[in-house]
């Protein structure tokens, strides 16, 4: 049986804070204050607004890459790492093609 969408649902998805409608918001904001039309006041309400929605961004930019895992198939088996820790591989493989291993 399908879910409906209810309030609760419409509440949930405007609190949590979206990459993309936070990017165009701070384009729009720069893009006003470049025009030269905002009054001084107005200019700092956007540009302390677009810095706010340019750290949210940052901030879900780096818990998505806590969340990247990369598929790994060693010996015919999957496996699951962090983004970290193939990274770590990585360097240990290039170290390894120095030796000639």
């Amino acid at each position: 049986m399908a879910r409906k969408n209810t309030a609760a649902d419409a509440t949930n998805a405007e609190a949590k804070p979206v990459f993309e409608d936070l990017l165009a918001e701070a384009e729009v904001l720069a893009e006003k204050m470049e025009e030269g039309g905002l009054s001084l006041d107005e200019s700092i309400q956007a540009y302390e607004k677009g810095v706010a929605n340019l750290r949210l961004c940052a901030d879900l930019l780096r818990t998505a890459e806590e969340k990247v895992q990369v598929l790994l198939e060693k010996n015919g088996a999957f496996r699951l790492e962090e983004l970290d820790a193939r990274a770590d591989d990585s360097d240990d493989d290039e170290a390894d093609e120095e030796d000639g291993y």
